[in-house]
């Protein structure tokens, strides 16, 4: 974490800021606390407050410390002086955001157990229905339509929420000026498959068809920025659409790539049609904001700040289209799918009767909520589960044997300096064994995220609808056994 225009001894109008985490171990700080005295040798993730006290003192007169808790635990601590006020919209600008993260990653992990504990519900109610088979693998059907409808629609709530909750934040982010692009180079495919992991699912609790096209194409872009767009789209999508089915795809026009999305939703009138192609068109994001839903105000501000354009076309009672132009690489060389990337058609199609059944999977999960519900839904599909909230619990829960696990599912972000990446990667040196790793993660922070998917690793967003996760786990041990 950054801020711009650092001053001597990190006093001034960017006050010093440091992120401290529930362990009271600092996980980030800004370019102001760099600047203090001694601070070269002292700032060090995990370091803990009473060894950064030093850092404190012989600030000039008139300049305070102060301590911000967060709401999940740990706190922030700032340095502010008698000229902060003058820069204390930069200083706002910055804590907010880290706030709000923190408020949104707390906000994300009830809502991640209540989707796993839907999906053991219903897994569950539907293994009575077929005599004890679903939790092997075999899908029954739940004897009480009602149940099912109940069930459905409270999956569905879970993740209308979920898209609340990840659209505000972006949104307060985005106009706080805290989204900064990182414009890279990459292969279209790979947005779509993650894509299509994270809305198939949803688009099967209500009734559509989701199909995701395949495009090799690279294109230079900030490709989490990008998502959130298509995100948008897909939010707008399941909003107004009741029957029929939504396909994402590509196509070449001229030095762009067309990313569209076409939906069987009721359409637009002529006036609503040409109200939204204005707020598409507006430079500087002003306008009535409840013109357009969440989604897509989102979306057209990230498309403004990548400097992309969003079309739309819509006829009544035949659809919707939209579409953001995206320029293509300047190598522009089309290129397939790599070795460990899953396709978008077969990611659309999660695999929901696939047999997970008898893998011995462990989960890495600080936080006990989401742990029990993934350990529930886990055995649910019939999986020998070793839980553990950190990596040396699960050293300890594994044993000495010989056999290692045959997947492991870790939380991104772990208490103190540990994050799950590390994790996998720990625990399959201590085995001796290269293990396939899933991450799963509540984080909205950019960097965070690229660190992710730069790892190799499959990525998943909480809440995770049930079916995304058994896809993911079904593939990732199928690829597994290939191997073997």
């Amino acid at each position: 974490m950054t801020s711009e225009g650092a001053y001597p001894h990190g006093v001034g109008r960017h006050g010093a800021v440091l992120v401290f985490d529930a362990d009271d171990r600092l996980t980030a700080w800004n370019e102001a606390a760099e600047a203090l005295a001694g601070a070269g040798g002292l700032l060090v993730r995990g370091a803990l407050p009473e060894a950064l006290a030093p850092l404190f003192r012989g600030l000039p007169p008139g300049h305070t410390v102060t301590d911000w808790p967060l709401s999940g635990g740990g706190f922030v601590r700032r340095t502010a002086g008698e000229d902060a006020a003058a820069g204390g919209t930069a200083v706002g600008a910055d804590l907010s955001g880290r706030l709000f993260a923190a408020a949104s990653h707390d906000l994300r992990q009830p809502l991640a157990a209540l989707s796993l504990l839907l999906g053991a519900l219903e897994g569950r109610l539907e293994g009575a229905a077929s005599g004890g088979k679903g939790a092997a693998g075999r899908t029954g059907t739940l004897a009480d339509p009602a149940a099912r409808d109940l069930l459905n629609a409270m999956g569905n709530a879970v993740q209308s929420l979920r898209g609340m909750v990840d659209g505000h934040f972006d949104l307060v982010r985005l106009e706080a000026g805290l989204v900064q692009p990182d414009i890279g180079t990459p292969v279209v495919n790979g947005i779509l498959t993650r894509m299509a992991l994270d809305a198939a699912p949803r688009f099967d609790g209500r009734g559509l068809r989701f199909s995701v096209l395949p495009c090799s194409v690279r294109i230079a872009t900030d490709a989490s920025l990008l998502e959130r767009i298509l995100q948008g789209f897909v939010a707008s999508a399941l909003r107004h659409t009741e029957r029929g089915r939504v396909v994402l795809g590509c196509r070449r026009q001229g030095a762009d790539l067309r990313i569209e999305l076409w939906s069987t939703d009721r359409g637009l009138l002529p006036d609503q049609l040409r109200a939204l192609r204005e707020e598409f068109q507006r430079p500087d994001g002003s306008g009535d904001p409840s013109a357009i839903d969440l989604g897509l105000r989102l979306a057209c501000g990230l498309a403004r700040r990548l400097g992309h354009r969003l079309e739309v076309d819509s006829a009544p009672g035949r659809g919707t289209m939209l579409a953001v132009l995206v320029p293509r690489a300047v190598d522009g060389a089309d290129e397939p799918p790599s070795a460990g990337e899953t396709g978008p058609a077969d990611a659309a199609a999660p695999a929901p009767g696939a047999d997970v059944s008898r893998a011995r999977v462990l989960v890495i999960e600080d936080d006990p909520m989401v742990l029990e519900a993934l350990g529930a839904l886990l055995g649910q599909w019939g999986c020998a589960v070793v839980a553990a909230d950190s990596v040396d619990a699960a050293l300890e829960r594994l044993g000495p044997g010989p056999q290692p696990p045959d997947l492991v599912i870790s939380d991104l972000r772990l208490k103190g300096a540990m994050n799950g990446i590390v994790a996998i990667r720990q625990i399959g040196k201590a085995l001796d064994a290269t293990l396939p790793g899933l991450i799963l993660t509540g984080d909205t922070d950019p960097m965070r995220l690229r660190e992710a998917r730069l790892s190799g690793y499959p990525l998943l967003h909480k809440p995770v609808a049930p079916m995304a996760l058994r896809g993911a786990v079904a593939r990732l041990l199928g690829r597994e056994r290939l191997k073997s």
